[in-house]
């Protein structure tokens, strides 16, 4: 009886035994299958990870584009010669403008502006900067800013130096600079009936000492540029900045070729930082003269342009200006404009 008893003990016993191992089995099928499935959502988050960081060093566009804007509206009285006046609420400026990073090399630059007279949008700028950023040198090709007059100064109102060399055409110009030198050498088509690149242009800037710079620029052909007779032109200039003051200088003079009329260009500003009612604000004085300039079109032979700018809120300003011209039949023009500037 008690082999009996002893044999089913041991029975019992082996059964128990045999449930608890085929339990322990199947708990770890089932950890082995959760821990493949794991490991695949692991490496599936790995690798959109890697795909995430694979984009952005290769450039997307919200990381590579840049998209910025100027909105200038104007309010203004003009009171001419002779007693007669005229006013006018305009947007006088819409731009946009759009850089793209194409690569480590290259970065293209395009401004978009609307055109009052056709009342049409147009493409007045595109032009690509070749060069690595950690190098001197670059290249720039397309339809760009020629950069013979040097604009200085916080005035509104263009001096007459940039009505007479507002030139945009298509160009290639190789630039080189460090900390105190710049160099420029440009070429592009000169005349606007022509039919090949037949101009040349030469930039130098040189920061001389601590808020000094000097510059010096040449132009070989002027014809058909703004009604500019045909002829060289060479230009100098300067810039002196001590806390919140800088002044600035321009003398451009052309050698006309066929005419004994050489026109010369001067343009003065003096600028002032300043706090205006709580904000950050200037106050500029600009005057600019031409010499022998009656045949270039639209040319005044003076203009004075003083006002103050004062911040409006961020990325806004306002502007109030008094203008002066005289032109060469000695006819004088007041101006006063008032002018929200907005960038965005």
């Amino acid at each position: 009886m008690k082999k009996t008893a002893i044999a089913a003990l041991i029975a019992a016993s082996v059964a128990t035994a045999s449930t608890a191992n085929a339990g322990v089995a199947e708990e770890l099928a089932a950890m082995k299958s959760r821990i493949a499935q794991l490991e695949s959502q692991l490496a599936a988050q790995q690798a959109t990870i890697a795909k995430q960081e694979t984009s952005k060093s290769s450039g997307g566009f919200a990381d590579n584009v840049t998209v910025t804007g100027t909105a200038e509206f104007l309010a203004n009285h003009v009171e001419e010669e002779g007693g007669n006046s005229k006013s006018d609420i305009a947007l006088d400026t819409f731009e946009l403008g759009i850089e793209a990073a194409i690569n480590e090399n290259v970065t293209l630059s395009s401004l978009i502006e609307y055109d009052n007279d056709a009342e049409k949008l147009d493409v007045t700028e595109a032009f690509a900067v070749i060069g690595a950023e950690d190098s001197n040198l670059s290249l720039t090709v397309g339809k760009a800013p020629i950069p013979f007059a040097v604009i200085n100064g916080s005035a509104w109102t263009d001096p007459l130096t940039d009505d007479a060399f507002d030139i945009t055409e298509g160009m290639a110009m190789v630039s080189w600079s460090n900390d105190s030198l710049a160099l420029d050498a440009y070429t592009f088509n000169g005349a606007e009936s022509g039919d090949s690149i037949d101009t040349v242009g030469l930039n130098a800037e040189l920061a001389v000492g601590e808020g000094v710079v000097l510059g010096a620029g040449y132009l070989s052909d002027t014809a058909e540029q703004n009604n500019l007779p045909a002829g060289d032109a060479w230009r100098v200039n300067g810039l002196f900045e001590t806390g919140a003051l800088a002044l600035s200088a321009e003398y451009i003079a052309v050698n006309a070729e066929n005419t004994s009329i050489d026109p010369s260009f001067l343009h003065l500003n003096a600028d002032y930082t300043t706090n205006i009612f709580g904000e950050e604000g200037t106050v500029y004085l600009g005057y600019s003269e031409t010499d022998d300039g009656q045949n270039v079109t639209d040319l005044a032979e003076e203009r004075i342009a003083l006002g103050v700018e004062r911040s409006f809120g961020e990325n806004a300003s306002v502007v109030a200006e008094y203008v002066r011209e005289e032109s060469y039949a000695n006819e004088e023009t007041d101006t006063l404009n008032l002018v929200l500037v907005t960038e965005f």
